[in-house]
């Protein structure tokens, strides 16, 4: 799966966890700037835990700012799931 395909999967797990607003969004965007809170950035983790069937350390999750963080996160916990 290319970075650019697991991002919009992503986000479409965030889309189910929480109304975005219409904006473009990249990388580089901010969780902050979409409205997600500290309660819903944990509902999202949550969420993308359970789609992706990762486990995404505390430390990993306490470093998550943009979106381009989130994808990171993911890619991260594939690796050592596939490890």
């Amino acid at each position: 799966m290319s970075r650019s395909d697991l991002q919009e999967r992503i986000l479409a797990v965030v889309r189910e966890e929480k109304t975005l607003p219409d904006i473009p969004l990249t990388s580089d965007t901010a969780l902050a700037d979409l409205g997600i809170d500290s309660l819903d950035a944990l509902n999202i983790l949550f969420a993308l835990e359970e789609a992706f069937s990762v486990s995404i350390p505390e430390e990993d999750s306490r470093a998550i700012r943009t979106v381009g963080d989130l994808v990171e996160a993911i890619e991260k916990a594939q690796g050592a799931t596939a490890g």
